[in-house]
C-alpha cells in the first residue's frame, strides 16, 4: 500500500508523552541501559583499547558517578541529536534490539539534577546537560561568556585541563542525581531503594553474564567496597575459569540449552560466607538465573534462591550451589520493551522465569552434585509410615495425578523419539528372527498367554517425600520460621519440627503422664507422638487439597492457597482432636492410674475448650 494514504499520527502534548514514557521504566535499568551502551561503544575501538571505566567525579565538592568508555565519538551535532527519544547514533533500530531510548528513559527519573554527556571525536570535546526542570524534560540551555545560550558546548580546553586523553575518541556520562548533595557513587537512588557499598559490582555480576570480546570493565576508587585502588570486573564464566569455584560443570539439555553448575563451598575464614567471597568486589551469594544472549534474567538469591531450590532438584546445599540456564540465541523469547525481563514470544507472551526449567535442572544433575546434595541433608528419623498412610488416604480418595497444564510456549522440551503410539512391534509370526509366533486364544474364560493384572492406578498421586527440619538454619532458609510446613510441586513435604505445635501437645501429653515410672521414657515418647501427630496433620492437609485439583469448583489459584504454608500451618495448630489417639499409644506404653489419667484429661480438655 503507498503510504502517501496514510496521514501519521500526531502528538498532541509531547511534553507529557516524553515524560510518561521516562516516568515508567523502572529506576533499577538505569545502570544496564548505561553499562550496556558502554559494552557497545567500547567493543567498536581497535584491539587492545577497548575499556569501560566507572570512576568517582567531584561535583561543587560532592562526589559524582561516571561511566567513561573508549569508541567511536560523537561530534556537536550527533551528540545533540543522541538525546532525542527513539534517537539512536550508528545503530539500528528494531522491536526486539536497540529502541533508542533505553539509557535516557532509564537514567532520568534518578537524575533529574542532570546527566552530563562528554564526547571526544577527532580531538574535540563536546558536551551537553540532560535534565528536567519545572516537570519538563531536555537538554539544559546554558549562558557562555558572550551571553549568548548553547544546548550543546565545546569543553575540550576544560578536558585537556582534566588531562583527558584526546589522541583517541571516548564518551563519558556523568550522573548528577536529583540533589546536589547526592554521592550517586554510593547512592545513586537517592536512598530509594537504599544500597550497599558493593552494589555497582553485584548489579553487573548478576546482569552482564558475558562481556564483549576484548573489552575490560575497571571500578576505580570510590565505586568498589574495597576501598583504594582500581578493580576489573570479571563476569561469572571468567571467575569459574579463574578456579574462583571448587566445581562447575556444564551440561547440554534438549531444545540448544545448556546448564552450568556451580559449587561454591564455605570460607574457611567465615564459614555463613562462600569461599568466592575472598577478594570478590561483589556479592558471593548462590544464586539461579537465565541467561539469554549474555545476560542474566529472573537472577534468585539469598532466600529467594533457597526457598525456591528444591523445585531444581536442589533440597539442600542452595546456599553453595548455583545454577544458570542458558538459552539458545534462536530461543523464541524476547526482552520486554525496559529490558526489566524475558517474555515468550507466543501464545499469552508470560514473563519466562527460573522456575519453568526447575525439571529439566534436576534430570540433567551431575552426579558429584548429587552426591554433594545428599551430603548436606540432615539426619532424620524414618518418616516412612507417615507417607505409608498419606498413601493410603490418596489411594482412597482416588486421586490422579494431575496430567500437565497447557503451558506458554516458547522454550518447552518435547522428546519426540518415543511416547504413546511410537512402540516398537514385531513383525511377521515365523521363527525366522528368533521371535516367538503370535498366539491365538479361544477360551474368553482365560486372559490372553503373557497377560497380567492391570495397574487400575498405575497415574495415582504419590504421597510428598516429607523431610524434617530439625534446626534453626535449616528452618530459616526454607523461609518455615512460624510455619509448619513447605509444599513443592515436585512432591517434597518441608516440615519444621520446632513449630510451636508439637511443644504444645508435647506438654499436654506429659501433664497425661507425669505420674509413671519412667518419666525421660515418657517425655521421648510424648514428643515422638506430638510429631507424629504433626506430620500426619499437614500431610493430610496436603493430600486433601491435592483432592481438589480435579474439582471444577478449585481452581489452581485456590489450589494453591489450600496448599500454602500458611494454610499447612493451620492444619498443624489443630491439635486438640490428636490429644486422645495420641494418650491410648502412650497409655499401652505407661498405663499411669485412671484417676490422674481422667483429672488430667479433664484440666486439658477445659483449657483447650472451657468446661465440659
Amino acid at each position: 500500500m503507498d503510504s502517501s494514504t496514510i496521514t501519521p499520527i500526531q502528538i498532541d502534548d509531547t511534553d507529557f508523552l516524553v515524560a510518561t514514557t521516562i516516568e515508567r521504566c523502572p529506576r533499577m535499568m538505569m545502570v544496564r541501559e548505561l553499562t550496556k551502551n558502554a559494552l557497545e561503544a567500547a567493543s567498536q575501538a581497535a584491539e587492545g583499547h577497548r575499556q569501560v571505566i566507572f570512576r568517582v567525579v567531584d561535583f561543587g565538592g560532592t562526589p559524582k558517578l561516571a561511566i567513561w568508555n573508549t569508541g567511536p565519538g560523537m561530534d556537536a551535532n550527533e551528540l545533540y541529536r543522541m538525546c532525542d527519544l527513539a534517537a539512536s547514533i550508528r545503530k539500528e533500530k528494531g522491536l526486539d534490539a536497540n529502541f533508542g531510548m533505553g539509557a535516557k528513559v532509564a537514567s532520568l527519573p534518578s537524575n533529574k539534577l542532570g546527566m552530563i554527556y562528554r564526547s571526544c571525536k577527532s580531538g574535540e570535546v563536546n558536551e551537553v546537560l540532560l535534565c528536567q526542570r519545572d516537570g519538563r524534560y531536555g537538554r539544559l540551555r546554558r549562558q557562555l561568556d558572550s551571553e549568548e545560550f548553547a544546548e550543546v558546548i565545546s569543553v575540550t580546553h576544560l578536558a585537556r585541563e582534566e588531562e583527558y586523553d584526546l589522541g583517541e575518541d571516548w564518551t563519558e556520562l556523568r550522573l548528577l542525581g536529583n540533589k546536589p548533595e547526592q554521592d550517586t557513587a554510593r547512592d545513586p537512588y537517592n536512598g530509594d531503594p537504599t544500597l550497599d557499598a558493593q552494589w555497582l559490582a553485584t548489579y553487573l555480576y548478576h546482569r552482564f553474564y558475558r562481556l564483549p570480546e576484548g573489552v575490560r570493565v575497571v571500578l576505580q576508587t570510590g565505586t568498589h567496597k574495597l576501598g583504594d585502588g582500581t578493580r576489573v570486573f570479571e563476569p561469572l564464566p571468567r571467575r569459574a575459569a579463574a578456579g574462583a569455584f571448587e566445581k562447575t560443570e556444564t551440561v547440554d539439555a534438549p531444545g540448544g540449552i545448556k546448564i552450568h553448575y556451580y559449587y561454591d563451598p564455605p570460607y574457611e575464614k567465615s564459614p555463613s560466607h562462600n569461599r568466592s567471597i575472598s577478594g570478590a568486589i561483589q556479592s558471593a551469594l548462590s544464586l539461579v538465573g537465565v541467561v539469554y544472549k549474555d545476560e542474566l534474567y529472573d537472577v534468585k538469591t539469598g532466600r529467594a534462591w533457597a526457598v525456591n531450590a528444591p523445585l531444581f532438584g536442589i533440597p539442600f546445599g542452595s546456599k553453595h550451589i548455583s545454577v544458570h540456564i542458558e538459552l539458545p540465541d534462536s530461543a523464541s523469547v524476547l526482552p520486554e520493551a525496559y529490558r526489566q525481563f524475558l517474555r515468550y514470544r507466543s501464545g499469552e507472551q508470560d514473563t519466562v522465569q527460573t522456575t519453568h526449567f526447575g525439571d529439566v535442572v534436576a534430570q540433567h544433575r551431575p552426579q558429584w552434585l548429587i552426591d554433594l546434595i545428599r551430603s548436606f541433608a540432615p539426619e532424620s528419623t524414618s518418616s516412612d509410615d507417615i507417607r505409608d498412610e498419606l498413601q493410603k488416604l490418596l489411594d482412597e480418595l482416588r486421586v490422579r495425578r494431575v496430567l500437565p497444564r497447557a503451558g506458554p510456549t516458547g522454550v518447552r522440551l518435547v522428546d519426540t523419539s518415543s511416547g504413546v503410539g511410537t512402540q516398537a512391534t514385531r513383525e511377521g509370526e515365523g521363527s525366522a528372527g528368533g521371535s516367538k509366533p503370535r498366539t491365538k486364544h479361544v477360551d474368553l474364560n482365560l486372559a490372553p498367554q503373557g497377560a497380567k493384572a492391570a495397574d487400575l492406578w498405575k497415574d495415582r498421586e504419590r504421597a510428598p517425600d516429607l523431610v524434617l527440619l530439625r534446626s534453626s538454619e535449616e528452618i530459616d532458609e526454607k523461609q518455615l520460621r512460624s510455619r509448619a510446613g513447605r509444599y513443592y510441586e515436585n512432591g517434597q513435604l518441608f516440615l519444621n519440627m520446632l513449630y510451636p505445635s508439637i511443644g504444645e501437645m508435647r506438654e499436654a501429653l506429659e501433664a497425661s503422664y507425669a505420674a509413671v515410672a519412667d518419666v525421660d521414657g515418657m517425655r521421648e515418647a510424648a514428643l515422638r507422638q506430638a510429631e507424629k501427630s504433626m506430620m500426619l496433620r499437614v500431610g493430610r492437609a496436603v493430600v486433601f487439597a491435592l483432592a481438589k485439583q480435579l474439582n471444577k469448583e478449585w481452581d489452581a489459584d485456590a489450589v494453591k492457597h489450600a496448599l500454602a504454608p500458611e494454610s499447612l500451618s493451620l492444619a498443624a495448630d489443630d491439635f486438640y482432636d490428636s490429644l486422645q489417639p495420641a494418650r491410648r499409644s502412650m497409655g499401652r506404653l505407661f498405663r499411669p492410674n485412671r484417676q490422674n489419667d481422667e483429672t488430667d484429661s479433664t484440666e486439658i480438655e477445659e483449657s483447650a475448650f472451657g468446661p465440659v
